[in-house]
């Protein structure tokens, strides 16, 4: 019995400047500060498409909508922040554009892309092809990726 094929391809998102803060940090992450965020999706399927790749990255608008949506010009929150009622104040008189995650932290946004835009994938592919691995980049020397 031989194994299945597996073929993988990556795609890169860049541009997404927003601001978070790592409220629970001890050191001045707990401030808010921000970075031109990208992320790096590695996707997989078993079966090529009749074009012979693994995603059609023009195919890919949904998720470069979403994560302009979320990450651009945006203010992330962590859901448990204790500030978080003053940033919804902010956010409704028109001073941020607020986005509340599980967990705002590089870690926790990578988590939140994959939650959210594997389920995209898999759909626009039939369940053909799935994401295994999302980095989010916060500069060129930090970076945290999830990995399903």
């Amino acid at each position: 019995m031989s194994e299945a094929k597996l073929y993988k391809s990556t795609k890169l998102f860049t541009g997404f400047p927003c601001t978070h803060r790592q409220w629970k940090a001890e050191s001045h992450c707990r401030f808010v500060h921000g970075y031109s965020r990208s992320f790096y999706f590695e996707f997989a399927c078993h079966e090529l498409t009749q074009e012979q790749w693994v995603v059609d990255f023009g195919g890919l608008k949904e998720v470069k909508k979403w994560l302009e949506d979320n990450f651009d010009h945006t203010f992330l929150a962590s859901q448990d922040d204790p500030y978080l009622e003053t940033f919804k104040k902010l956010d409704a008189e028109g001073v941020i554009q607020l986005r509340i995650l599980p967990n705002a932290g590089m870690e926790g946004t990578a988590e939140y892309v994959y939650q959210q835009m594997n389920p995209v994938v898999k759909k626009m592919t039939g369940g053909r092809a799935w994401i295994t691995l999302v980095e989010v980049r916060e500069n060129e020397k930090n970076s945290a990726m999830y990995i399903p």
